[in-house]
């Protein structure tokens, strides 16, 4: 093991701050093995942080994080046992692409080389915001109805944040009560930064239906994605009383409890995680 790796060594919150990162993202990518083992305590290195600021150059070269993210995870499930640190990416006609794989690029084309270091790369942690539902058609061409905005958005997510945004706004002045529909709004807030619209619209969801899991789970992300564990660790605990498959939440509950020096409940929730996601 490279020595650097052993003396600097950072948790996924540091990471985040340190290279202007949501902390979820980083926690979405070190649970799918892209950054770290998933082991418990969790912490990064030098070649996790040089595979994390690829993700923040493909960001910058205007691909959507949620797309960049999804994306890289593909790529390395495609290729067990390779992590993202041992990829060299580049930008192809708007999608992440490992060099020399992707068909013939455009002039347009902007190549985002990876320095592969010769460590192996430490734990890491992760939590990714709700899957949406597949569109039932690719774009609709004119939309009336709420329906018609929800799929015009959900179409318009990996190419257009903004507009996706508008589109679900206009879904929910038609039909305020869509849970659906405020779960995907805040998580496209949360995806893109802005935690204080996230939980605003997880927090309006919840009303809508008190009893829905996933809206009291990604409060927690934005509790947790905050530095407020204590709330987290309870969001997360309601979430997992109402759905007791909810595998991310005993993940995320076992790094706050490693975090926090308690590995007893920390094991516990690990072994949780890991037995739903066998």
């Amino acid at each position: 093991m490279n020595h650097a790796d052993v003396w600097s060594s950072y948790s996924p919150r540091e990471a985040a701050q340190l290279l202007g990162l949501p902390e979820s993202a980083v926690r979405t990518l070190a649970r799918a093995g892209v950054i770290g083992d998933r082991a418990v305590p969790v912490r990064l290195g030098f070649r996790d942080l040089a595979a994390l600021r690829t993700v923040k150059a493909l960001v910058a070269a205007g691909l959507p994080l949620a797309r960049v993210r999804r994306e890289i995870i593909a790529l390395c499930a495609a290729r067990p046992g390779v992590v993202l640190a041992e990829l060299a990416l580049e930008v192809d006609r708007g999608h992440v692409r490992v060099r020399g794989e992707a068909a013939e690029a455009p002039t347009t084309q902007l190549p985002l080389p990876l320095p592969v270091a010769a460590a192996a790369a430490p734990a890491g942690e992760v939590r990714e915001l709700p899957v949406r539902r597949d569109p039932v058609a690719p774009m609709p061409v004119a939309a009336h109805t709420a329906d018609d905005w929800f799929d015009r958005a959900l179409a318009l997510e990996e190419e257009d944040v903004e507009a996706a945004i508008d589109a679900y706004r206009r879904s929910l002045r038609l039909r305020p009560d869509a849970t659906e529909a405020w779960i995907n709004l805040g998580r496209l807030f949360a995806e893109n930064g802005d935690a204080a619209a996230a939980a605003e619209c997880f927090q309006t969801a919840l009303k809508l239906d008190p009893n829905d899991a996933t809206s009291l789970y990604n409060l927690g992300v934005v509790a947790q994605d905050g530095g407020r564990e204590d709330e987290a660790v309870g969001l997360y605990s309601r979430a997992l009383e109402l759905d007791p498959q909810l595998a991310e939440a005993h993940y995320n509950l076992a790094t706050i409890f490693d975090q926090s020096g308690d590995p007893q409940l920390a094991i516990r929730h690990i072994n949780a995680y890991r037995k739903l996601t066998r």
